[in-house]
């Protein structure tokens, strides 16, 4: 099984696709069970069970990419940011462009309110696919987190509307709530649940992380 990480390209996501880029054609190496069991710890937040068996892994593969950016991953979840970031530095310094890596790079600089360095990521990644709206939300996102609303404004503007995700929704709703416009925010969420159903879990789980309460 293989998942890509393309698909709206959110934190969690880029976890499961690098974990299944781990299998290999010897189920006695990276079985399937194991990295079942791995997807399962961090969807329970169970992070020292997952940093546990990801250590074991790394000494089977101490230069493989994927491992190490999920070794940053779980060390971002778990609030370790300097072992966090060593990971993600070694990953990218393996493949360098590595998507996955790349992308919680940025997201481990945006959680640390370093929105200018975390938007040079985004920014990096949105120039190889420029049409993918996740990105884009995530540069509006540090531009409105930011205080730049003339920068803010036109990264809005660049969000494919209608689009295939619930980005343009959640970004205008993100502008209007730091703008004292609680009512128009909560009316904007509501309409991308409507329309888009379960694909704003992990957009509410953006508001979550930034203590915003709709």
């Amino acid at each position: 099984m293989k998942i890509s990480h393309l698909i709206p390209l959110l934190l969690s996501q880029c976890l499961f696709a690098a974990l299944a880029q781990l299998s290999t054609p010897d189920p006695e190496e990276a079985s399937l069970a194991l990295m079942d069991s791995i997807v399962a710890d961090f969807r329970s937040e169970a992070y020292d069970s997952a940093l546990t068996k990801l250590i074991e892994i790394e000494k089977e593969k101490p230069y493989d990419p994927d491992v190490l950016n999920l070794l940053g991953s779980v060390y971002m979840k778990k609030k370790d940011f300097v072992s966090a970031t060593k990971y993600f530095d070694l990953s990218l310094n393996k493949k360098p462009g590595f998507f996955p890596a790349a992308f919680n790079y940025g997201e481990l600089l945006f959680i640390q309110k370093k929105y200018t360095e975390a938007r040079r990521y985004y920014q990096m990644l949105a120039a190889q696919d420029p049409a993918n709206e996740l990105l884009q939300f995530k540069l509006a996102l540090c531009d409105i987190e930011a205080g730049d609303d003339v920068r803010a404004k036109n990264s809005l503007n660049n969000i494919k509307y209608p689009g295939d995700s619930p980005a343009w929704y959640y970004a205008q709703a993100i502008w209007e709530y730091r703008h004292s416009n609680p009512k128009k925010a909560k009316a904007y969420t509501a309409t991308a649940k409507s329309i888009f159903a379960e694909k704003t879990l992990l957009f509410d789980e953006t508001f979550s992380n930034l203590g915003i309460k709709l």
